[in-house]
């Protein structure tokens, strides 16, 4: 699903992924980040964006200047937590460093198409990627991923949630 985020959600990104890093750094939290190419500011900034255009998707009310240390649970969808995987890549795949480091009930995979436009690919459930994903290794270190194509569709999620919500 394409989103479109406008000038003054771009704006709220930018200024939250930059007080995001260097409240991080200030507080010696050490990022994460194994693609040497990008900084902190790029990576922080993608993953604002993309966590904007899942809650926009589904309604969710979701502060981009909540402070704290990453829990790995960036949305929630009434009593599902979610983890937001962002991509510069369009065809990039669902990726975690290892099995363990996949902390919510489902992750959603979104890859950046413009610097303003996002595919809200498809998401996979904690079991589910544990059952299915495969070690790869994109020139970062070894990871556990999923393909695209390999993902549920966010209907799903949504159905899921609604019945969770009205107790069936």
């Amino acid at each position: 699903m394409l989103v479109k985020l406008s000038e003054k959600e771009i704006s709220n990104c930018k200024q939250a992924a930059t007080l995001r890093w260097q409240l991080a750094r200030a507080s010696g939290v050490a990022n994460q980040r194994r693609d040497k190419s990008r900084n902190d500011n790029d990576l922080d900034l993608l993953g604002i964006k993309a966590e904007v255009c899942v809650a926009k998707i589904f309604e969710i009310d979701h502060n981009p200047f909540q402070l704290g240390i990453d829990s790995g649970k960036d949305l929630w969808l009434g009593d599902i937590s979610i983890d937001v995987k962002a991509t510069f890549y369009r065809t990039g795949k669902l990726l975690f460093k290892n099995i363990d480091s996949f902390k919510a009930d489902c992750s959603i995979l979104v890859c950046q198409q413009s610097d303003n436009t996002f595919n809200v690919v498809g998401y996979c459930s904690q079991k589910e990627f544990q059952k299915r994903s495969a070690l790869i290794d994109l020139g970062h270190g070894v990871g556990s991923a999923l393909e695209q194509d390999q993902l549920y569709p966010l209907e799903k999620l949504w159905s899921y949630h609604v019945k969770e919500k009205l107790g069936n």
